[in-house]
């Protein structure tokens, strides 16, 4: 009993013992824990600088081998561009061209030089941004000198294409003194050579002698022909003063053909002024084309797109614009009411003949434009009448078209109306009266003709700027036979208004007189009517206007005479 009773007195303390033996094992553990964590903390970082020195070692690494990458890249460009140079100078026969580069004088391709960044910069490893070395910005200098001289062989043809545009419009002068402002090349040199050979081979026009065509706005399709919707009356004006845009093309191709080159009203004539302020004109005996190359004037008459073409419905353009390029275009609705911009009337076409044919036109010459005003021109009422529709001098048309456009702007169409004047004359085209009101000049009195030139300058000289040349509606001049004498009111009112060159309408093409101070000269139609007599044995005035198209160089004209025009074509 009392060992039993000792037992179960003893197993506590055995067991508090027990408990102690027991737990120094997990008490030691922990405090080890506790006490290797500071060890294991310096091992971590050590381990993490190395890490860090690794990726800063192998990213320099990386960027030096960019770099070099890049120089050899550097030089190879140097090389190429040095290369091609010499190249193109050898082709060209590039007397003055690059030397060959001295060895010595190579640029010199540089390897970045590179400071290493601090390892505890806080960066977390990652490297700063490195300003380039000098080296590296020289060698960047020396490759956009490369980069210039590249351009140069560029600039050089550039001013060849120029000087070539010049001289096909047998303009040799100005093509020799474009080159003269550069270091001439073989090829250029040549050029030249060949310049000064054609122009010494050229011979003076006869500017007595001279064609004179001209046109009307141009028709683009066969409504103008359309007598059950026009009436017989309008079909009638369209058919016989009016050419479509296939036959004025086809005309203009052969006279090409035919070696002619268009030359202005003002290379016609030399115009001096006297002490006295008076104008004198004579014949410019000092212009000069190549013997196989022969002269012709163009002029168009009425480019105001009148309420009578229809506005849209006729096949005519509707108006002219200036385009995306600053050249003059013309707006053109078709029979099926889509718009669009082009080449629709003479002005845009020609321009674009000549851009594609630069030898058609002497100097870059193009025609005059004979404007009324009363409609206004190119398409926009510029007449001041139309500012107010109760003007008493509106007629039906104008005042319809008024009511029809209830957000007229008069100054808008005003300034559209000079940026297309300007935009021609950019191109070359100059102005010329032909009356504000589409006057008979035989018929009409002194005062009346002085009253409506008076209306023509209030409305077109704004737009148009002033004017030398009056072309006379209908053809009907103001003297006969014999020329301006000096008892001719007429003619003394108009000279004293500025004018100097006078054309009329004659059927006898090539014929120009001078007088003391004016030119005059006669002006043939290529439109329905002539082309008809031409094409026609048995019309009345076939033999003339047969002639007229033989002299210009327009053959066959039954081949390309529009189908649906009505004939016979009585005069207008």
């Amino acid at each position: 009993m009392d060992n039993r009773q000792r037992a179960r007195e003893s197993r506590p303390a055995t067991d508090e013992r027990q408990r102690a033996r027991d737990s120094r094992p997990v008490m030691d553990e922990r405090q080890r824990a506790r006490d290797s964590r500071p060890a294991m903390d310096e091992r971590q970082r050590a381990r993490e600088r190395r890490r860090r020195e690794e990726m800063i070692a192998r990213r320099k690494r990386i960027r030096r081998l960019k770099l070099a990458i890049a120089a050899v890249l550097i030089l190879l460009i140097g090389l190429a561009v040095w290369f091609g140079v010499t190249m193109f100078r050898k082709t060209r026969g590039g007397a003055g061209g690059i030397t060959p580069a001295d060895p010595k004088n190579t640029p010199a391709v540089s390897v970045i030089n590179e400071t290493s960044a601090p390892e505890d910069s806080g960066s977390d490893g990652q490297e700063g941004t490195q300003d380039a070395s000098p080296d590296s910005q020289d060698a960047q200098g020396e490759g956009a000198d490369q980069q210039e001289t590249s351009a140069a062989p560029a600039a050089s043809a550039d001013l060849m294409s120029q000087a070539r545009t010049l001289a096909a419009g047998y303009d040799y002068d100005g093509a020799i003194a474009l080159l003269s402002q550069s270091e001439m090349t073989e090829e250029m040199r040549q050029a030249v050579s060949e310049w000064e050979s054609a122009k010494s081979s050229c011979v003076a026009v006869d500017v007595s002698t001279v064609p004179h065509i001209f046109f009307h706005s141009l028709i683009n399709d066969d409504r103008a022909f359309d007598v059950n919707t026009l009436g017989a009356d309008r079909v009638r004006q369209n058919n016989a003063a009016m050419t479509t845009t296939v036959e004025f093309d086809r005309m203009i191709e052969d006279m090409y053909e035919a070696g002619y080159v268009m030359v202005s009203l003002d290379d016609m004539c030399v115009k001096t002024t006297g002490a006295d302020g008076l104008v004198h004109v004579e014949r410019n005996t000092s212009l000069m084309l190549p013997p196989d190359k022969k002269p012709f004037v163009l002029s168009i008459d009425d480019l105001s797109y009148y309420h009578s073409y229809g506005i849209g419905t006729q096949g005519y353009a509707t108006k002219m614009v200036v385009d995306e390029n600053g050249k003059p275009k013309c707006v053109y609705t078709d029979e099926n009411g889509n718009t669009t911009v082009g080449d629709y009337d003479v002005v845009p076409r020609m321009d674009t003949f000549i851009e594609q044919h630069p030898d058609f036109a002497y100097h870059g010459a193009r025609g005059t434009v004979a404007m009324t005003g009363y409609n206004g021109v190119f398409g926009y009422r510029t007449n001041n009448y139309y500012k107010d529709i109760n003007d008493p001098h509106l007629d039906p048309d104008q005042i319809l078209w008024l009511q029809e456009h209830p957000d007229f702007d008069w100054e808008q169409d005003c300034r559209d109306a000079k940026a297309v004047a300007d935009a021609m004359k950019a191109e070359g085209w100059t102005f010329a009266s032909h009356t504000y009101g589409h006057l008979n000049a035989t018929s009409s009195d002194l005062d009346r003709l002085m009253n409506d030139h008076e209306r023509w300058k209030t409305v077109n000289s704004p737009i148009l700027g002033d004017v030398d040349k009056i072309i006379f509606a209908f053809g009907a001049d103001i003297g006969g036979v014999g020329g301006y004498t000096a008892d001719n009111a007429k003619f003394q009112y108009f000279k004293g208004q500025g004018f100097n060159i006078f054309c009329n309408v004659d059927g006898n093409i090539g014929w120009t007189e001078f007088g003391d101070t004016f030119m005059r000269t006669g002006r043939v139609a290529l439109d329905g009517f002539t082309m008809y007599q031409a094409m026609t044995d048995s019309a009345a005035a076939h033999t003339i206007y047969a002639n007229d198209y033989e002299k210009l160089g327009i053959h066959d004209v039954a081949s390309f005479f529009n189908q649906y025009r009505p004939t016979p074509i009585d005069s207008e």
